[in-house]
């Protein structure tokens, strides 16, 4: 049946013409080529690419880091005891912990160059107080004696005993009495020199200057000290705790007073609330977060902890999978920077140089490198190769971003 040549009246009333043989052919072809193409797609995604990676789109999307810094445990208003002289330090009995009482040793020290020296004086002053008792008793029998030589003086008319008796045994009372004199100051001088030692020797240990808590030891017993050396540090009883944190370039600005947990090595999975007090600033540029926490008895100083903290959301960043991460030793020598496997059009996988950012568990951001959105980073294998296959000759790397950015 062939068609018509010419339109009908009802085509010219629906304002129609009749279809033709070419028409027709080419949605015939065209039809053809879609059932190809889909075939095709349907044949790859049923056999999997060629590539023996597993790979993921680098993209922009929101993040919400979250971040785990470690650090240190202190607690506030910690200062040092430090030796008044040079000194031996014999032992240490308040360890970190412990509380001591205003006045109290933190340290002993080795008080044998002084034991001799004191000894000495306690001699000293035992022989003078013995010399000012015999004074006293040869004083006191002179004086006895010159006062009878007075009374038969007086009642004998001055007749008995003799002028020079008498002359005799005042010369004898006055030499006593001198001798008593002289010996009560060298009993005197003597106890002086012996408080004296005594007081240097107290002051040689070094003392809390408050009631506090020790919260690290800076010397261990037997070792030698200078004076003026920190040898303990303390801080009030009740101090408030702080976690000190070096916060790295990627982290960003954080607002005081933003919330955060505590976990500290060997209390198990305990979480102490904290609370960010302030971010500072050194000469060189680096930044370190300061945490305070509630006043807990239970909380050791001086312990190495994990603070655990939430930033704000961060909108259509560039992220890519941690995985990527994990799996970029594999694909370069260099392990000095930080970098990602990414596939190349060509099918072969090249190391690329990032920084990276804080993280949510699952991607991470990339604050700079060669990177852009829709390249495909390389996850992991999809089959692991023998050690002799070339997909584990490592690609060269590209150049680093800085390089790349001057070129």
């Amino acid at each position: 049946m062939t068609e018509p040549s010419a339109p009908s009246q009802v085509d010219e009333l629906l304002g129609a013409r009749p279809r033709s043989r070419v028409r027709r052919w080419v949605s015939v072809g065209i039809l053809l080529l879609a059932l190809a193409v889909a075939a095709m797609l349907l044949l790859r995604f049923l056999e999997g690419n060629d590539t023996p990676y597993y790979m993921a789109p680098v993209v922009r999307a929101d993040l919400r880091p979250h971040l785990a810094l470690t650090g240190t445990l202190h607690l506030a208003g910690e200062i040092g005891v430090r030796a008044p002289q040079d000194a031996m330090i014999a032992a240490l009995p308040a360890g970190v912990g412990s509380t001591v009482e205003q006045g109290q040793a933190v340290a002993v020290v080795d008080v044998s160059h002084a034991a001799s020296t004191i000894a000495a004086d306690r001699s000293a002053l035992a022989a003078a107080r013995d010399a000012v008792a015999h004074a006293g008793v040869t004083r006191k029998a002179a004086a006895a004696r010159l006062a009878r030589y007075e009374k038969v003086w007086q009642e004998s008319g001055h007749r008995v005993p003799s002028l020079d008796e008498l002359e005799g045994a005042r010369a004898e009372a006055m030499r006593a009495a001198i001798a008593l004199r002289r010996d009560r100051v060298l009993a005197d001088a003597a106890k002086q020199r012996l408080h004296a030692d005594l007081a240097r020797l107290d002051a040689a240990l070094p003392r809390a200057p408050f009631a506090a808590v020790v919260t690290q030891l800076l010397v261990a017993p037997g070792s030698r000290v200078q004076a003026g050396q920190p040898i303990v540090d303390i801080a009030p009883r009740g101090a408030q705790a702080r976690v000190v944190v070096l916060l790295s370039r990627g982290i960003g600005p954080l607002p005081a007073g933003m919330h955060a947990s505590v976990l500290i090595d060997g209390s198990g999975d305990v979480q102490h609330p904290a609370t960010l007090l302030r971010v500072d600033t050194d000469a060189s540029g680096q930044r370190s977060a300061v945490f305070g926490l509630a006043p807990d008895p239970g909380i050791a100083p001086r312990a190495s902890v994990t603070v655990r903290l939430t930033l704000p959301v961060r909108h259509r960043v560039l992220v890519v999978p941690n995985a990527a991460l994990a799996f970029a030793p594999h694909c370069t020598s260099d392990h000095s920077h930080t970098s990602i496997c990414l596939l190349a059009r060509d099918g072969t996988a090249r190391s690329v140089d990032i920084v990276a950012g804080p993280s949510d568990g699952r991607n991470t951001q990339v604050l700079a490198g060669s990177v852009r959105p829709g390249q495909l980073a390389i996850i992991g294998w999809r089959e692991a190769p023998a050690a002799s296959s070339p997909e584990l000759q490592r690609p060269a790397s590209s150049a680093s971003p800085a390089a790349a950015a001057s070129s």
